[in-house]
């Protein structure tokens, strides 16, 4: 299936990528499918707050939902590889729709809370990773000198999901209310993730034989990036509870959104040029050099706080030092994914950001009712230290088991 072609440079780059046979397709299916794993979480905190009245809880509710979609996103892709997208897929969509109108009518009806953490793992694990679906097929389609382009493509998909997402989904339940926002997202999923099932030409043949094992753990090569992706998603729960802190310290609470956008867009604009550029170092050495760089990077945002323009321009620059680490940490696993497991494996870099950000809120929120957004802010710098560490470690081992 895929295509040999001289690569293109610079941005040209994304047109050849894009036109391979199914690809628009795929990638415009992919990005409305995302919205539940972007959106939920946000729906279940406007829904919960607005019934209770209070945040605690919603936080509360939010954390089974999490947890679930980092526990159940490589089981779910496992099993894409070994019976096909398609009625993976479609199997999994249903359990959702199913598990999320549950939970939506145990809130509505006043059910037992403890009903409603239970529903939200349900929800949850029901929640497939479509996004590791998605980039499993440009490891099908793409040849190997077009995999930076083509993944960088998808780190900038996510992104539009996160920039565009939460303002939707909190302008719907502003409007109307927060149980058709949720529903709304919900339903976009679903459009998405039966568009993108209906593809199977672009679909990873399945493995029915190559995965036969009882217990599903990530391949060796992996476990590097996967562990630094945990501190890699705390950066980013981190980052959210910080920057509602300094905002309600300052008595200028809407200046959170902003904020939110501008790292989101940051982000998207460095994924665009970590894409277009030709690089000289491995994937596994740019995740631990950018991941470094842009600790000292974020190390500059408890001394910005006191300046609006100098913050944003800051969190500006921290995006565009961390698109590198999330495009290559996505490299770094498709290169080192076994035969037959390619969904899978793609599948553990994002399940263990989903892990970090609860980690990293709760971290950055206790530093934050300590001591105020100042500390809470060096928690960013800390967890990005921690990120290039572990891989850094990790890599060494790697190195040191093959000899």
């Amino acid at each position: 299936m895929s295509v040999t072609a001289a690569p293109a440079t610079g941005v040209r780059a994304y047109g050849q990528v894009l036109g391979l046979p199914g690809a628009r397709s795929f990638v415009a299916a992919g990005i409305l499918a995302r919205f539940p794993r972007a959106t939920l979480s946000l729906g279940i905190i406007l829904l919960v707050s607005a019934t209770t009245g209070s945040f605690a809880s919603a936080g509360l509710v939010v954390a089974p939902l999490v947890g679930g979609m980092a526990v159940a996103a490589p089981l779910w892709s496992s099993r894409m590889d070994r019976h096909g997208q398609a009625r993976v897929i479609l199997t999994s969509l249903g359990c959702l729709v199913l598990a999320a109108s549950g939970l939506l009518a145990l809130v509505l009806t006043g059910a037992p809370f403890w009903t409603w953490l239970v529903a939200a793992f349900a929800t949850g694990a029901a929640t497939p990773d479509l996004t590791s679906a998605v980039r499993a097929r440009w490891t099908v389609l793409a040849p190997e000198s077009q995999r930076t382009p083509a993944l960088a493509l998808e780190t900038i998909a996510d992104q539009m999901v996160f920039i565009a997402g939460p303002p939707a989904i909190t302008a719907v339940a502003a409007a109307l209310d927060p149980a058709v926002a949720m529903l709304g997202s919900l339903g976009l999923g679903v459009v998405g993730g039966v568009w993108l099932a209906a593809q199977r030409a672009t679909q990873p043949p399945p493995q029915p034989g190559g995965a036969r094992r009882g217990l599903v753990l990530p391949p060796a090569g992996v476990v590097p990036i996967a562990l630094a992706c945990v501190a890699l998603g705390g950066v980013f729960g981190a980052f959210d509870v910080s920057l509602v802190g300094w905002a309600d310290v300052g008595d200028r609470p809407w200046l959170a959104g902003p904020a939110f956008s501008a790292l989101a867009v940051a982000i998207a604009i460095g994924s665009v040029v970590t894409g277009a550029r030709t690089w000289r170092l491995s994937p596994a050495a740019r995740y631990i050099g950018f991941a470094a760089l842009a600790a000292v990077v974020a190390a500059g945002l408890p001394f910005a706080q006191g300046s609006v323009p100098l913050l944003f321009g800051v969190i500006l620059l921290l995006g565009l030092a961390v698109s590198p680490v999330m495009v290559s940490g996505i490299l770094v696993a498709s290169a080192r994914a076994p035969e037959g497991r390619v969904t899978e494996t793609l599948a553990y870099p994002t399940a263990a950001m989903s892990l970090g950000v609860p980690i990293g809120g709760v971290i950055a929120g206790a530093a934050l009712d300590a001591t105020g957004p100042a500390t809470a802010l060096v928690t960013i710098a800390v967890s990005l230290a921690l990120a290039a560490g572990i891989a850094a470690a990790g890599e060494a081992l790697l190195r040191v088991a093959r000899r």
